[in-house]
């Protein structure tokens, strides 16, 4: 990762995100969030938080979801990136989607997701992820329900 935490924009923070994302380094995802940390998921499914507090509880939330998301969907990646800065420059608004293929059937899914992002010191403070699962039926594993 590009240079020291302090000169890390918000953009390079989310560049970071996605590439170990899509290397599946669910840890090193959770090493960018501050020790406070607050990442929210305002749609989410029943069983699933809304709101996870703390590097350490954001860690285990994504190791918890890394097999479901490991047999839900076989591959993915990410297109139609936009990161549009604000006012704040601790603060972007990301939009993107996501395209992969079902483990269970091989079909093609998408569903498009839009975050907001707050980086003190590069690194992640608050991360507010607007994606619904429940859009896409197909992928009712990646929340733990059938």
């Amino acid at each position: 990762m590009p240079g020291p935490a302090s000169t890390r924009s918000p953009r390079d923070v989310f560049e970071d995100m996605l590439h170990l994302i899509l290397e599946r380094r669910f840890d090193a995802y959770a090493d960018l969030f501050t020790d406070d940390a607050v990442f929210e998921l305002p749609f989410a499914p029943p069983g699933v938080p809304r709101r996870i507090e703390g590097r350490e509880e954001i860690r285990a939330f994504l190791r918890a979801g890394t097999e479901r998301v490991a047999t839900a969907a076989r591959r993915w990646d990410f297109r139609s990136v936009v990161v549009h800065e604000t006012t704040d420059p601790e603060v972007i608004v990301t939009e993107f989607s996501v395209h992969g293929e079902v483990t269970a059937t091989g079909r093609p899914y998408q569903f498009s997701n839009l975050q907001v992002m707050t980086v003190r010191d590069g690194e992640i403070a608050a991360l507010r992820d607007y994606w619904n699962p429940l859009d896409r039926p197909e992928l009712a594993a990646l929340t733990g329900r059938d």
